[in-house]
This record gives C-alpha cells, sequence and structure tokens, in this order.
C-alpha cells in the first residue's frame, strides 16, 4: 500500500466548505465549516480505481489538509 502525499491532494475554499480532491481517483471530500471548525464531509465517489491507497489514510489525510487549511500550522 502507498501511503497518500499532500501533492495527492488538491484543495479547494468555498463559502462555508472547504473542498479536499484526492488526485489519483478522484474522490472529493466537502468539509463543511461552522465556527472556525471542519465538520464531517460529504464524500463523493471514486472516479477510477486507486487500490493501492487504503481509504482510512486517504480520508484521515484529506481531514488534516482540511484543518490546515482552515487554520494553518501550529
Amino acid at each position: 500500500m502507498q501511503s497518500p502525499k499532500t501533492d495527492d491532494f488538491r484543495l479547494e475554499q468555498g463559502d462555508g466548505t472547504i473542498i479536499v480532491t484526492f488526485t489519483p481517483d478522484g474522490r472529493s471530500y466537502t468539509f463543511p465549516v461552522h465556527e472556525n471548525q471542519v465538520s464531517e464531509p460529504t464524500v463523493s465517489p471514486a472516479q477510477t480505481n486507486a487500490s493501492d491507497y487504503a481509504d482510512d489514510d486517504v480520508r484521515r489525510t484529506a481531514t488534516e489538509l482540511a484543518r490546515l487549511a482552515l487554520k494553518g500550522a501550529p
């Protein structure tokens, strides 16, 4: 299994959301932002197969990137 890298993701900020797209398979995580915190994301289905990545690792990395986009690095 490969570990996802930050270069594997694309971030976009919308009105009250942060969208993190995992580019190897096109899956996107839309995180609502409430009171300067990200909530549980809505996840779109993958557009292609990227089975060499563990779903939990991808989700964990996407969540961390959304938090960093919102609050910045410590």
